[in-house]
């Protein structure tokens, strides 16, 4: 057989025929193909892989921040007024205060101060009716003007002992109770009229300060300090309702 023009000579000496040379050329063109679909595919993985990474480090930055978060949220105190339905307080401090106004009504002779006579034996005087009134209307005031100092107590407490204050709504409702307990002191009765005046002024802040421990979990000298500072607020609000009252009387 005699080679031709399409015959290639081997290294051997022999010759190929020009369809396989045609298939091996086809064979060489189709390796780097192959490599580029090869390399695109590997290009195509590669963000993949480091999209799972971001994601992953993306979700180890949440984690330490819910740490972080967690850490500061076990440092901080507990705060003063817990969540809690006020509903149960305000029905307590309701039913004792309609007790109160209705022993004011009645005349009850424990709620009056006791007058010294001439042989010394107390004097109990009788309520007129404009007196019962006007009893009514001083327990409605008081309770209203301590509730006020009680918050601001309570407030001026978690301020100095750096404490959020945690719900209002709630340490109103319960100040109010804690209030309207405090109250309780005024139908204690006393023959001797210092005791009774006594009774009436100290008897319901400490009272008050007795029952602010375990209903707003107050260590006894927190409740102390809320006390003192409640004092201080119904003071206040007392000078500012008598330069009311001034100003007022002033202007007419």
């Amino acid at each position: 057989m005699h080679p031709t023009d399409n015959d290639d000579l081997e290294s051997d000496g022999t010759y190929r025929v020009a369809g396989e040379a045609n298939r091996d050329a086809q064979e060489v063109r189709r390796t780097p193909e192959e490599k580029a679909v090869k390399s695109v595919a590997l290009k195509s993985a590669t963000p993949q892989r480091g999209a799972g990474t971001a994601e992953t480090s993306t979700h180890d930055d949440d984690d330490d921040d819910d740490d972080d978060n967690d850490g500061e949220s076990a440092s901080l105190p507990p705060p003063i007024a817990r969540p809690a339905n006020p509903k149960p307080w305000v029905v307590v401090a309701g039913a004792i205060s309609a007790f109160l106004m209705i022993a004011w009504l009645a005349g009850a002779p424990q709620l009056v101060v006791p007058e010294p006579s001439s042989d010394g034996t107390p004097i109990i005087p009788e309520l007129g009716f404009f007196e019962r009134l006007a009893g009514v209307a001083r327990t409605a005031v008081y309770l209203a003007l301590a509730t006020l100092g009680g918050v601001f107590g309570v407030l001026c407490l978690a301020f100095v002992r750096q404490r959020p204050v945690g719900d209002v709504v709630a340490l109103f409702a319960k100040v109010l109770a804690i209030v309207a307990i405090g109250m309780l002191v005024w139908l204690v009765p006393s023959d001797i009229r210092f005791v009774k005046q006594a009774l009436n002024v100290l008897g319901v802040p400490l009272v008050a300060g007795l029952c602010a421990m375990p209903v707003l979990r107050l260590p006894p000298r927190d409740a102390a300090l809320a006390t003192a500072f409640t004092m201080m607020g119904m003071l206040l609000l007392v000078l500012i309702a008598h330069a009311v009252v001034w100003a007022a009387g002033g202007a007419g």
